[in-house]
Order: structure tokens, then C-alpha cells, then sequence
């Protein structure tokens, strides 16, 4: 994906609309001095992608609508502020990011406005690659404008700062961010420091919960063992001797107590729970004995006195009898089969009848067609005049075809007819074509002749006209010559034309009427001349109109001709392909016409005879054909039926028969529901037995499932089982509410219990802080070996992908400038401190410690314009690694600043081979023109490949940038 298109609009230098087409361009040089608007074509990509100036992030006023304007537009109340940029790809896109004066932004893409969120959203959707898009983890780690400093815009300060940094914690940090791992590195660090400082502040408040807690216990525990000892010694019961009491009626319950009871093993304590487990029990026990006693009430209410095998044997015999009823009920099924199919089949046989009637009748309808059939014909021949017994239909097929093939020779005979008569007239029409062109052609010539004559006539005019005015100019000099000479002679007074004058006003004038009654003369030839000139155009004039009209006449006329004959022209040639008659003579053509007109009109009522009798003819052996066919339906229908051929056509004996069957059938079904009553009165023997059966079973289950033990399914035992046990639930209750009274007694000193209840409660909240405090402490020292492992880990990784990185940064400054003596740049990372370190040979993952030792600090050691080189160094080798983005683009500003000639040459070879090999889009700029000209020729490509912006000079007034890509706010 390239970039395809810029358009700022008031966009901070630019003012107004400053269009750069970037379309199909491989290289962009943008040549300017320093101040002039280089970098804010920089400045737009990052604002119009991330909504960020990447320079500018730090400062407050970044965002500011006063900021991204340009200033002279903001003095001037301009409202708002635009970057658009289209991108090459598959598909078009464009990405449009607006700033308006009262601070709110719109973003656009594809000309469809979103919200800010998600719209930056779908940005990375569209410009991200598919396989981080899909991988949720990395889409949300991508920083937009850090990736695209870091691997697409390469600005003036970015990363020769992070090489030149003297702090390796700081260099680390910026290549977190570069690599977009801020979120794994930093952030993940302090989100662990705040981890450890929120435990730290509950560890301390749990250490000073615990104190108090224990302070308060020593309070409570001096006031309760005085009240313990006057206990006592009012004669209640001890605690110990309660427990003592507690624990040995539990313990002799373990032989007969309820299964569904869980009680406690052992009891150590008088407490609440105690005294309300015991009345637990004795409900389970009033609810025990409630379940006894309605299993009694039903083994005795519903009379379930029954013993298994008794039983099952009585079930047997019934089945069986149900078994010898079902074999007679099948015996009579299978009768009623066998009748029903045998009745199907003789009312098949009624049905055959009913259509033998029907076809008897269908063909004595027939027999009166065809006779009706043969009456028409004998009245349709004696009409033609033919005799009806010598007809067949071979000899009518024949006259008919004949008189039609006749009729189609007409058709045809007066087609041609009509193409030569078609052709007659088109030669008539090319002829009278022919005469008109032939009429146009002097009319033609005589109309170029009077307009060669009307233009010599106008020159002659103007020639007069122009001699007219010269003779008028020399009569008015020789008036004033005669009028000075005169003054000159005499004493006169001042004269209208000089400011003299005459002795009087009247000798002037008889002066100028001399003068004038001579120029008279001259005018008055002139005039004359020009009006025979003028009375002769007028002629030419009328003559040439009047000859164009006829021309114009016999124009259109012979136009109207031409259209004519083409269209007669491909009437004919469509005519003669559909038309098979080779005679060209007319004469022949209408004699052939008259002979088949005849035939027609002395044969054309025998025709309409005809086909009235092939009609007939095709009615009557339609009719036969029905005949035919019904008689042959007849004989299948017989042979179908061959087993009851006796009942076919005897409806009377058909029905005897039918009648004795139903007759059958009937007797069989009322056995049937008798042998159906008797089998559901054996099943609801055998249901009752099994229902009270099944009820025995479902209490010996419930009993077995309350108390574990086997009983046999018989009512009397079971009953004596139930009995049993009723008694010995009363005798376990009556023991528990009398150790129950015990417990009450023991808990009415209320005071006394809630001092111990309390001593408890502190003991066991103790025991919780303690375990709380023993976690803060284990937490503690896992949080420092994640510490350790995190720090370690990150390194190691980082320094993986940079040794992945390390071969095309030495290829790249090696190109560029190689170091005097130094092979390689070795950027390695320890304890997330990043080092950037020169040294003859290529650091491993050996002992990096030791090598770092070895080592000397590039830092400490580059030039400037060697650190600016190894920068862009870092740079492209992150670009050419980096898969995060569709866009194949790299963006360097001003990198010839402290570059020497050698340098720029081998830079501009590197930017080459990226052009050609790895299909990148180099956006580059730079102060210097000689370098801005030489980077064009030296990439050696064609005029359609590059684009050359050339910006000449920045005022308050205009920006004047000279480049064929580039359109101005005015054009």
C-alpha cells in the first residue's frame, strides 16, 4: 500500500488547499529551506492516521485548534483546519481527519464520518496486517503513531536521540516503545510496583488489626473467669460434664440413629450450634416418626397384604390365558384379511362392469359419428364435383400440397414482380441523381465567381474611401495655408482657425467658400464613383443569393435522391436473398403470374372441398383408431380377470357373493371384541396385583433407604419392622429433649455464654489474620522472583529480535559509512538497560556481561553524522522487518544534515534498492538542492516513477511551490 494522495486545507504553513498527487509514484523528493513546510507533509501522514503530531506530543498545546491551523487562516476567523490522504491499494482508501474552532474532530473514511474511538478503530483495521488484526493480544498493543516513527516517518530528532541518549534505562524505554512492548515492559513493571504498595499498605493494616485484637481478648478473658468460678457454685452443671453427657449420646446413637441425620463425631464446646443441632434432631426424629407412621397407615388403610410369590404365580396363569385369547384373536384377524382381500377384489369386478357399460356405450356413439362423417363427405365430393367412392386420402393430400406449392409460386412470381420494378425505378432515380449533380456544378462555380467579384468590388470601395479622406485632410491644410498667407499680408483680426482676424467676418468666409466649392468638386467624383461601386455589389449581391437558393434547392433535392436510392438499394438486395425465381424478364415474370392466377381461381373452390373432406377423412379414422383401442382395452380388462371371469358382466351373482363375505367379516369382529374384553379384564387383575406389589416395594425401598438394612417383600414383616422401629425413635427423643433441658439451662447465664462466644470469635479471627499475614508474606516473595523472571525474560526476547535485526543495521551502516575499525554494532539489552556497543565481531548470548565490559559505547564514541547514519540505519532495518502494516512506506526528513558527499551517494544507493527490490514508497526531504537533484538522478527512473517537489518561497501571502504533482489553492 502506498500512499496515493495529500490534501491539506489551512493545515499549519499551508494556507488554504495545497493538493500533492502522489499517484503510481515510487520516489517523492521534496526540496525546500529550512522553515518552508517540509516537515508538516510529515506532520499530516502522522496527524491524519493516529491524531498525533509525534514531534509535538509533549507539548500542551498539541491538540490545540490554534495549533494546527495555520495562523494567518486562524487571524482571519477561517473555522477549521483538514488533512486528507488517499492510499493506493487493492482497493482505494481514504482517511480524512478535520479540527474545528470550538475544538471538536471528525474523522472520515472512505467519505463515511465516524466517531473518533472507532474510527481510529477501523484505521488500524484497514492499515494493520491481517494476521495481527485476527490475534486480539497484538491488535491492542499496537501504538499508531509510536509504530509509524519507529518504522514508516523517520523525523529529524526521533531516533538519532535514542542513539546518541547517554542513559541505558532511558534507551530501553524508548526501544519498548519503538517495538510497541511498553504495555509488556514498563507498563506491566509499574503495574506490579502498584501491586506490591497496595499489598504492603493491607499487610500493615492487618499486622495493626491483629494487635487490637489481642489486646481486647486479654480484657475479656480477665472479666470471664471469675463469673466461671460463681457458675459453679450455684450447682449447674459444669461445661465439661455437659460435653461428657453430649458426646456419650451421640456415640450410642451410632447403632439405630437415622441415616439422613448427620451428627457430629465429637463435641468440645457448648455452644448455640450445639443446642440447635440438638433440636435439629429431634425434629429429624418427629419427622422419622411421621414417615413410619404413614407407611403403617398405608400397608393398613389400603389392605397391601400381599407376598411376593403367591402373587407372581397367580400372574402367570392369567398371562397365559391372555396368551391363548390373543391366539384366537389372531386366527380371526388374519380371516378378515383374507375376506377383505377377496371382497377388494370382487368390487374391482364391479367396478370392470361399470366400465364395460360405459365403453359399450362409447362405441355406439362412435358408429353414429362415423356414419354422420360419411353423410358430410358424400355432400362435400357431389359439391366439388368428384366422385366420393374413387377418393382416397393419398389423392386429396396431393391436391392440396399441389395448390398450396401454386400458391407459394404466386407469392414469389410476384415478389420478383415487384424487385424489377424496384429496379426500374432506381435506375430512373440514379439517373435523375446524376443530372442534378451535373446542374449543381456550374451553380457551384457561378456562386465562387460573384463572391470573387463582391470582394474586388469592397477593395475598390475602401480604396476610394481612403483617397476620399486623404484629398479632405489636404483641402483643410491648403484652406489654412491660404487664411495664414493672407494674414501674413494684411492687417486683419484674429481668424477662427488660428486666432487672427480678417478686416471682416465676410472676407474670411468668401476665402473658405472658394476652398471649399474645389473640394466639392473631389468629393463629388468620389461619391459618384462609389455609389456605381455600391449599385454594383448590390446586383452581385442579389444575383449570388438568388443562385446559392437554387443551389441550396438542388442540394437537398439530390440529398433527398441519395437517401432514396440506398434505401431501394437494400430493400432489393433483401428481396432477391428471400427470392428463388431465376426469370429477370418482367414481361415473362407477369406471363407466369396470369397462368398460375388461373389455375387458382378455376381450382380454388376444389381446394376448400378438399380440405373439408381431409378434415373428415381425419375425423373418421380418429374414430376407428378409438374403436381400435377400446376393443383392445376390453380384451385386457378380461384377461386381468381371468380367476373370476364368472362374476364379469353378472352383476346379480356378484352381489350374492359380496353379501355372504361382509356377512363373515361382521361374525368375525364381535369375536374379536369379545376375545379384546376379556384379555383387558385379565391385564386389570394382573395391573392391581402388580400395583400393590409395586407399592410393597416402594415402602421396603424407602424403609431400606432410611435405615440401612434388607428387608424380604412381604406386608407382615414389613409392617413389624415399622412397628419396631416407631418404638425406638420414641425412647431416642424422649433421651434428647432431657439432655435438650440440660443445654438450656446451661445457656440461660447468657452473659456467660456471649463472654465465651466472644473469646471464641477473637481466637478464630486471629487465626484468619494470622493465615492472612502468612499469604502477604508468600506473595512478597513470589512478587520479587517475578521481578527477577520478568526482567530476565523480556531481555532475552528483546535481545532475540535484535539479533534477528543486527545483520541489516551493520549491512546498512557498513553501505553508508562503515567505522574506521570497528566491524560491528551490537545493540544489546541487561536488566532492561539497552546498550548500543561497537566491537570487531558479533556478540552471542554467551556471556553478555563480559561483553558489554569489553565493548566501547557508541554513544560515547560515534560522530554526529555517524550516529544520524547508524539512526537511519536502525530505522530502515526495522522497517524491512516490520509486519505490522499494509503500508510499504518509508518517510525521512532532512537525513542529509551532517551527511558528507560520500555518505549522501551510498544513502541514496541504499533508498535504491529499497525502491527496486523491497517495493517501498521513499518519501524523502531535504534543505539541500544539489542533494534533492542528485537523489532523483541517481535512482535512475523513469519521469512517471518519481515525483519532484520543489517548494521556492513561504509569506504571509502565498506559498509558491513549483512541481508537476502539486496543485495550488487557485487552480
Amino acid at each position: 500500500m502506498f500512499i496515493g494522495k495529500i490534501i491539506l486545507n489551512n493545515f499549519r504553513i499551508f494556507r488554504g488547499v495545497h493538493e500533492f498527487d502522489f499517484s503510481n509514484k515510487k520516489v517523492i523528493v521534496v526540496e525546500g529551506p529550512n522553515g518552508h513546510g517540509k516537515s508538516t507533509i510529515f506532520d499530516a501522514i502522522n496527524w491524519v492516521i493516529s491524531g498525533k503530531i509525534s514531534r509535538y506530543v509533549g507539548s500542551s498545546e498539541h491538540q490545540q485548534f490554534n495549533y494546527i491551523i495555520n495562523s494567518d487562516a486562524y487571524l482571519s476567523n477561517v473555522n477549521e483546519a483538514s488533512v486528507e490522504v488517499y492510499f493506493n491499494s487493492e482497493k482505494e482508501l481514504t482517511i480524512k481527519r478535520i479540527v474545528k474552532r470550538n475544538g471538536s474532530t471528525k474523522l472520515f473514511i472512505n467519505g463515511q464520518q465516524l466517531g473518533l474511538r472507532e474510527g481510529q478503530k477501523e484505521i488500524v483495521q484497514l492499515l494493520v496486517n491481517e494476521k495481527i488484526v485476527n490475534d486480539a493480544n497484538l491488535l491492542d498493543s499496537i501504538d499508531l503513531l509510536s509504530f509509524i516513527e519507529s518504522t514508516l516517518i523517520l523525523s529529524q530528532e526521533n531516533l538519532e536521540e535514542f542513539v546518541r541518549g547517554n542513559k541505558p534505562t532511558e534507551r530501553y524505554s524508548k526501544l519498548e516503545q519503538i517495538l510497541g512492548l511498553t504495555r509488556y515492559g514498563q507498563d506491566f513493571k509499574d503495574y506490579l510496583q502498584e501491586l506490591k504498595k497496595e499489598y504492603l499498605t493491607e499487610y500493615n493494616h492487618i499486622i495493626s488489626k491483629q494487635e487490637d485484637l489481642r489486646h481486647k481478648r486479654e480484657l475479656l478473658n480477665a472479666e470471664y473467669q471469675p463469673k466461671l468460678q460463681q457458675s459453679e457454685r450455684d450447682g449447674n452443671k459444669p461445661k465439661s460434664k455437659i460435653l461428657d453427657e453430649l458426646n456419650t449420646f451421640w456415640g450410642n446413637l451410632q447403632n439405630y440413629s437415622l441415616k439422613s441425620f448427620n451428627s457430629p463425631k465429637n463435641f468440645h464446646d457448648i455452644t448455640i450450634d450445639e443446642y440447635e443441632n440438638l433440636k435439629k434432631y429431634i425434629e429429624s426424629i418427629e419427622d422419622e416418626l411421621k414417615r413410619f407412621d404413614f407407611l403403617k397407615f398405608e400397608i393398613e388403610q389400603k389392605e397391601i397384604y400381599v407376598n411376593d410369590t403367591e402373587y407372581n404365580e397367580k400372574i402367570i396363569n392369567y398371562k397365559n390365558n391372555i396368551d391363548t385369547l390373543k391366539g384366537k384373536k389372531f386366527k380371526r384377524e388374519k380371516g378378515i384379511e383374507k375376506a377383505d382381500l377377496i371382497r377388494e377384489k370382487l368390487r374391482r369386478i364391479a367396478l370392470t362392469n361399470n366400465y364395460l357399460d360405459d365403453k359399450k356405450i362409447e362405441k355406439e356413439n362412435i358408429k353414429v359419428d362415423t356414419s354422420n362423417i360419411i353423410k358430410k363427405l358424400e355432400i362435400v365430393s357431389n359439391n366439388v364435383g368428384v366422385d366420393y367412392v374413387s377418393l382416397t386420402y393419398e389423392k386429396v393430400s396431393d391436391f392440396i400440397e399441389e395448390f398450396r406449392l401454386n400458391n407459394d409460386v404466386l407469392k414469389k412470381l410476384l415478389e420478383k414482380n415487384s424487385i424489377l420494378e424496384h429496379e426500374n425505378q432506381l435506375t430512373l432515380l440514379t439517373r435523375k441523381a446524376e443530372m442534378l449533380e451535373t446542374a449543381c456544378t456550374p451553380k457551384n462555380k457561378l456562386v465562387n465567381d460573384l463572391q470573387n467579384k463582391i470582394k474586388i468590388i469592397d477593395k475598390q470601395i475602401l480604396d476610394l474611401d481612403n483617397q476620399k479622406k486623404s484629398n479632405l485632410e489636404s483641402q483643410i491644410n491648403t484652406i489654412i495655408h491660404e487664411v495664414q498667407t493672407h494674414l501674413i499680408n494684411s492687417n486683419e483680426q484674429k481668424c477662427l482657425v488660428c486666432g487672427s482676424t480678417f478686416s471682416s467676418n465676410e472676407e474670411l468666409k468668401d476665402s473658405i467658400r472658394m476652398q471649399l466649392e474645389v473640394s466639392k468638386k473631389l468629393v463629388n467624383g468620389f461619391e459618384i464613383a462609389l455609389n456605381e461601386y455600391k449599385v454594383q455589389k448590390n446586383k452581385l449581391n442579389v444575383e449570388q443569393k438568388v443562385t446559392e437558393q437554387e443551389l441550396k434547392v438542388s442540394q437537398k433535392e439530390l440529398e433527398n435522391l441519395r437517401k432514396e436510392i440506398k434505401e431501394l438499394k437494400n430493400k432489393i438486395v433483401v428481396m432477391r436473398l428471400n427470392n428463388s425465381i431465376d426469370i429477370e424478364d418482367i414481361g415473362q415474370i407477369q406471363i407466369e403470374i396470369k397462368k398460375v392466377q388461373n389455375y387458382k381461381q378455376n381450382n380454388d373452390n376444389k381446394y376448400k372441398g378438399f380440405i373439408e373432406i381431409k378434415k373428415g377423412l381425419d375425423l373418421w379414422n380418429d374414430l376407428k383408431l378409438k374403436i381400435e383401442r377400446i376393443t383392445e382395452e376390453e380384451k385386457e380388462i378380461l384377461a386381468k380377470h381371468t380367476s373370476y371371469r364368472y362374476f364379469i358382466e353378472d352383476q346379480r351373482k356378484l352381489q350374492l357373493k359380496l353379501n355372504k363375505i361382509e356377512s363373515y367379516i361382521n361374525i368375525a369382529k364381535v369375536k374379536i371384541q369379545e376375545y379384546d374384553k376379556q384379555i383387558l379384564e385379565l391385564n386389570q387383575i394382573i395391573q392391581d396385583i402388580e400395583r400393590k406389589l409395586q407399592q410393597l416395594v416402594q415402602i421396603k425401598s424407602e424403609l431400606e433407604k432410611m435405615i440401612n438394612c434388607e428387608l424380604v417383600l412381604n406386608s407382615s414383616e414389613i409392617l413389624d419392622f415399622i412397628i419396631e422401629n416407631i418404638s425406638l425413635l420414641k425412647n431416642e427423643r424422649f433421651e434428647s429433649r432431657n439432655l435438650l433441658k440440660t443445654i438450656e439451662k446451661y445457656m440461660d447465664d447468657i452473659k456467660l455464654r456471649e463472654m465465651e462466644s466472644k473469646i471464641e470469635n477473637y481466637d478464630q479471627e486471629n487465626l484468619v489474620l494470622q493465615k492472612q499475614i502468612d499469604q502477604y508474606v508468600k506473595m512478597d516473595e513470589q512478587l520479587k522472583s517475578l521481578f527477577t523472571y520478568h526482567t530476565q525474560v523480556q531481555s532475552s526476547l528483546v535481545n532475540e529480535y535484535l539479533n534477528g535485526l543486527s545483520l541489516a543495521i551493520n549491512n546498512y551502516f557498513r553501505q553508508i559509512s562503515p567505522h574506521s575499525y570497528f566491524n560491528y554494532i551490537n545493540l544489546i539489552t541487561k536488566k532492561n538497560e539497552l546498550f548500543i556497543l561497537l566491537k570487531d565481531n558479533q556478540i552471542g548470548s554467551v556471556d553478555i556481561e563480559s561483553d558489554i565490559e569489553d565493548s566501547v559505547n557508541a554513544s560515547l564514541t560515534l560522530s554526529a553524522a555517524q550516529s544520524t547514519i547508524l539512526a537511519m540505519s536502525i530505522f530502515l532495518a526495522l522497517n524491512k522487518s516490520q509486519n505490522w502494516s499494509k503500508l510499504n512506506v518509508i518517510g525521512i526528513d532532512d537525513p542529509f544534515q551532517n551527511l558528507d558527499d560520500i555518505n549522501a551517494y551510498s544513502f541514496i544507493d541504499v533508498l535504491s534498492n529499497l525502491v527496486s527490490v523491497e517495493d517501498r514508497q521513499i518519501l524523502i526531504s531535504t534543505h539541500d538542492s544539489d542533494f534533492a537533484r542528485l537523489t532523483v538522478r541517481k535512482m535512475n527512473l523513469d519521469s512517471d516513477d518519481y515525483a519532484y517537489i520543489k517548494i521556492q518561497s513561504y509569506t504571509r501571502e502565498a506559498i509558491e511551490i513549483q512541481s508537476e504533482q502539486y496543485r495550488s489553492p487557485g487552480e
